[in-house]
């Protein structure tokens, strides 16, 4: 419960009103399976509320960690975008320390901040482990080996070769990243067309079981 509670707040949810909704809504299911079975109703039909109460608490539940990977995945691609602004400063000759200041203005709070933790962290630390510890705040692990060229250019004094060699590392994973999401869209459309057949499926079989049972309290009936 205690990770739970981390999660949710990690995303600025309330967590007793996300816990609130979560038994409320098993309340109801369950309240509705209870009444179902006191009218006598199709056992089968029972077990499809349960069933649906299962499913329900599962998607709930995780529906956490997925929100959790796509704020990361955010700031992943928002890396991209700002430090594509870097490349414009050193082009013009700007320092490293003086294009990440520069850069920090056209960035979300959030990367803002890990931003001047690393400007901070610069001014304490001449060596790579500042450009390595603000990498690791991101998901995807090729930032780590942007940050290392960018570096790189900070003892070099911005010459062309070790330019040339950050924009390459830069643009390579910007492609990488790009072609990375183009296949996550195609995986998320699959995803989404199997979840409707499978309930397209769900519903086909409870209306199964209501006609059943209407046919047998018809047949009962003569």
């Amino acid at each position: 419960m205690k990770n739970l509670r981390q999660k949710i707040e990690s995303l600025s949810l309330n967590f007793t009103k996300e816990i609130s909704i979560l038994v409320i809504i098993n309340v109801i299911l369950v309240a509705l399976a209870v009444v179902m079975f006191f009218i006598n109703l199709s056992i089968l039909a029972i077990v499809a509320i349960i069933v649906t109460i299962v499913v329900f608490n599962i998607f709930y539940l995780n529906r956490y960690n997925t929100m959790i990977l796509n704020k990361e995945k955010k700031l992943d691609n928002e890396f991209i975008e700002v430090f594509s602004y870097l490349r414009i400063y050193l082009y013009n000759e700007e320092t490293v320390y003086t294009s990440l200041k520069n850069i920090s203005e056209f960035a979300s709070p959030k990367m803002k901040e890990r931003i001047e933790q690393l400007l901070s962290d610069i001014d304490e630390d001449k060596t790579v482990q500042p450009f390595i510890t603000f990498a690791r705040l991101f998901k995807n692990k090729v930032i780590e080996e942007v940050m290392i060229a960018l570096y790189e250019m900070v003892n070099s004094g911005n010459k062309d070769i070790y330019l040339n060699q950050f924009i390459k590392v830069f643009e390579d994973f910007k492609t990488r990243n790009e072609n990375e999401n183009e296949e996550k869209r195609y995986r998320k459309f699959d995803t989404l067309n199997m979840l409707s057949i499978i309930g397209s499926g769900y519903i086909m079989i409870i209306l199964a079981l209501c006609i059943v049972k209407l046919l047998g309290e018809a047949t009962n009936g003569f």
